[in-house]
């Protein structure tokens, strides 16, 4: 930890050293969630039209044309796939620069903790080809350029704390602050569950449903095929972890009353992650009820939640 970090929070203001942008752990944590934001755009982009990219034609020996001649659903699985792991791309940038501008700027320990600790679960999650054996290039130069953004907010330097609210009383603000630590919980334990899918079994029974297929039939067509679809998967689950952690760890540390920045972190990151997941399941007609429910059911927690925590963190004039 930089010898900066060695000032204490209750230090004068006016005794922290005055420095550069770059020399800020907030600023290249907010670089990592902007990169993240962008990132997640062009996935989406490409998820909602192409689907496939030419190395995942190269490694899996296999055109768009013919994937999708192996199966009439294979391309509308893997976009489905594909967007959710937009969504979750989009919903971390968003908490990344929020907690970064908001958090991090102001002084706020938690709020670096929380992006480094999600950060590197992430960046972990990338060695899950280990277990699937498909080495993605492009996955692996996005994560060497992104990577060195980390470390960066790592070293960096933690700005002077500025004022904040002091705790409130137990009672209060606890119900919606007990419903979002839940949701961060659920969206922690799905990302694992998700990533052992990955890397072991690829499907579950209703994906095969959907496709109208078995695995087995999709690895005949081609023994590279199910490593594509492993990848997809396993990815999904290890961005879930990322944002699992964030919510989980913002809602248990940050709740602050005044902190209307934290509910709307939360609402447009949730929303970003939920959304697109949902609607890519109406539009390729993937709709199993069980399949479904908790996508839908983790959505409307987190509206509930943050309906319940609105007039804690969002009507007092107190600041966050």
């Amino acid at each position: 930890m930089p010898a900066h970090d060695a000032l204490p929070s209750s230090a004068p203001i006016e005794n922290w050293p005055t420095v550069s942008p770059a020399e800020t752990s907030w600023f290249w944590a907010l670089l990592l969630g902007i990169s993240m934001f962008v990132g997640g755009l062009l996935a989406l982009v490409i998820a909602s039209t192409s689907v496939v990219l030419p190395y995942d034609e190269t490694f899996s020996g296999l055109t768009r044309a013919q994937l999708a001649a192996i199966n009439d659903r294979l391309l509308y699985f893997m976009a489905h796939d594909r967007v959710s792991l937009a969504g979750t791309m989009i919903a971390v940038g968003v908490l990344y620069v929020q907690l970064a501008f908001f958090g991090i700027r102001r002084g706020r320990c938690w709020a670096r903790v929380t992006v480094l600790v999600s950060a590197f679960a992430g960046f972990g999650s990338f060695f899950l080809f280990l277990g699937f054996g498909y080495f993605d290039p492009f996955h692996a130069f996005v994560t060497a350029i992104l990577f060195p953004l980390l470390l960066l907010a790592l070293h960096g330097m933690l700005s002077p704390p500025s004022p904040q609210a002091s705790p409130s009383p137990r009672h209060r603000g606890r119900g919606g602050q007990a419903l979002l630590v839940i949701q961060g919980g659920l969206l922690l334990t799905a990302g694992l569950v998700i990533s052992h899918i990955g890397i072991t079994s690829v499907f579950v029974p209703e994906d095969l449903e959907f496709m109208r297929t078995s695995a087995g039939a999709l690895a005949s067509a081609s023994p590279r095929l199910l490593p594509l679809i492993a990848h997809d998967r396993a990815s999904f689950g290890g961005m879930l972890v990322s944002v699992g952690l964030s919510v989980l760890l913002a809602s248990l540390w940050g709740w602050r009353e005044g902190s209307a920045w934290l509910w709307w972190t939360l609402l447009i990151a949730g929303t970003a992650g939920y959304v697109p997941a949902i609607v890519v399941h109406l539009v390729v007609g993937y709709t199993n009820h069980w399949h479904l429910a908790p996508a839908f059911g983790g959505y409307a927690l987190l509206l509930v939640g943050l309906a319940v925590s609105y007039p804690y963190l969002c009507r007092s004039r107190t600041a966050g």
